[in-house]
């Protein structure tokens, strides 16, 4: 999904942000209601995460701009809101509620209730009972049927991970070995899984202080070979190469892909790569495209 967040206290911007992109959502922050009315016709997110403490008090008046649009906007809007702070109660765009101080459950568990509600909604009455009635589903997308061949290498220009994900299910589902190297948590893309067959690699990881840092590529690039070495047919996917790139710098990335696609393996491999190209060069595209093809799964 995708969450545009409003707060104007940098902190909570910060943890929010943390919480709602490590579950695999796409993240924008506005610190106004201007700003967040102004995110919400660019971003078109699928949830507006409020602090009606914002503006000293005045957040509330996003949901006034919001109705007032024209035509009016019906993106759902999740409140936080101080300990007995009044929730307003007759806003049809008010969809749940986080009390402070939160917890990252909190506010994942706000967030999809909101998707499974909009999921509801979409599905017309007695769905479920004509899907049964159809008899068997209809077989699932192979990786042959979307152009994907193992052996070969594709990167997926996405500004979210979801699109690689679906890959990795794939591959995993069709026998082949996976690894996943990520920014985010290992208990995110475990969850996301729920398969005791993909194994990650989670570059992320606490310090004292509650500081975060990253893996160097060096030691990522061992744990890829060694990963590589052992399985028998591998598929490594770098789910977002932009976090990544933000920690390390877009040479040393760039350059770290481009050697291990390059590396001559006494097997077949394929490397996945989802990256959001804003801010690359023509040059930056060309170097992830020296060895990859280039993926569209929404074209394809």
């Amino acid at each position: 999904m995708r969450i545009l967040i409003a707060d104007d206290n940098v902190a909570l911007q910060e943890i929010l942000a943390e919480v709602v992109s490590d579950a695999g959502h796409t993240v924008e922050v506005a610190s106004s209601t201007d700003g967040a009315l102004s995110s919400i016709g660019s971003f078109h997110p699928d949830a507006v995460l409020l602090d009606i403490d914002m503006q000293k008090g005045k957040g509330i008046t996003l949901l006034d701009g919001m109705q007032n649009s024209v035509p009016p906007i019906a993106t759902p809007v999740i409140i936080i809101r101080s300990w007995k702070r009044q929730i307003p109660q007759d806003s049809s765009l008010v969809r749940g509620h986080i009390d402070k101080p939160f917890t990252s459950h909190a506010v994942l568990e706000s967030i999809e209730k909101v998707r499974a509600a909009g999921t509801s909604a979409n599905e017309p009455a007695g769905t479920a009972a004509k899907q049964a009635e159809a008899g068997p589903k209809a077989p699932k997308t192979t990786l042959a049927e979307k152009g994907v061949l193992f052996g070969r290498s594709y990167v997926l220009f996405q500004n979210s991970s979801d699109a690689v994900h679906d890959l990795v299910s794939m591959f995993d589902g069709e026998g082949y070995s996976v690894l996943i190297v990520t920014a985010k948590k290992k208990k995110t893309i475990i969850e996301r899984f729920r398969n005791n067959n993909i194994k990650t690699l989670a570059m992320k990881i606490n310090l004292l202080g509650g500081h975060f840092n990253i893996y160097g590529l060096g030691t990522m690039m061992d744990e890829v070979d060694r990963f590589i070495s052992e399985s028998a047919k591998p598929v490594v996917a770098f789910d977002d190469l932009n976090k990544m790139i933000e920690r390390n710098g877009m040479n040393s990335v760039l350059t770290a892909i481009h050697q291990l696609n390059a590396k001559k393996y006494d097997k077949d491999r394929t490397f996945l790569v989802s990256v959001d190209p804003k801010g690359f060069t023509t040059k930056d595209k060309e170097i992830l495209l020296n060895h990859m093809a280039y993926h569209d799964p929404i074209g394809e």
